[in-house]
């Protein structure tokens, strides 16, 4: 889940107002908030990138929309992005700042992959046992894929654990192709 070193800049900057002012968690949920409207909203996203629509245009767009929304911080950051020609850069630098929150509270997101919903009790399990082994608190995403057909796999950053049933069976045909077999050791009955 990295993001970009652009992007880390701009969400260090915004950590530091926010720990400094005590509203980093609002901070967050705001810029969240505006990720998300990007993502969702193709036509907003043609207006921010138009080549023809001026800056001063844009962040007056920002004002009228998002004034009574957001707080005028996470506001004059857009308008910082604006300038800045960043404002598509939202959704990394909304990651980066997560990321950065994460670090400062000592936790770690996992994405754990399985071939069905995981019961309460082995999310669990898998929780603690990566607390134990990482010393952070754990935030598990779960993430269904009918692909790996059984068991399941762990990301965490670039680290990944597989353990799913698939890799064991590409693993064996693998080993299955690349094994040569003697001619009078294979017959059919």
């Amino acid at each position: 889940m990295a993001a970009n070193d652009v992007a880390r800049v701009y969400a260090s900057a915004l950590l530091d107002i926010g720990q400094e002012r005590k509203i980093l968690s609002q901070l967050e949920e705001e810029l969240g908030f505006v990720a998300k409207l990007l993502d969702d909203d193709k036509d907003l996203v043609l207006f921010f990138n138009a080549p023809g629509v001026t800056k001063d245009s844009k962040k007056a767009f920002v004002d009228r929309i998002f004034k009574d929304q957001l707080s005028d911080i996470c506001v004059n950051f857009l308008k910082i992005l604006i300038d800045n020609d960043r404002q598509l850069s939202i959704g990394d630098i909304h990651l980066a700042l997560i990321e950065f929150i994460d670090e400062l509270n000592n936790r770690q997101r996992v994405q754990v992959v399985a071939s069905s919903s995981l019961s309460a009790e082995a999310a669990k399990k898998i929780k603690d046992a990566l607390e134990q082994k990482f010393s952070k608190e754990i935030i598990i995403e779960e993430v269904v894929d009918e692909a790996i057909i059984g068991g399941i796999v762990i990301k965490i950053g670039d680290l990944v654990i597989d353990g799913s049933l698939a890799k064991d069976l590409k693993s064996i045909k693998e080993k299955l192709l690349s094994s040569k077999v003697r001619s009078e050791a294979a017959y059919e009955d």
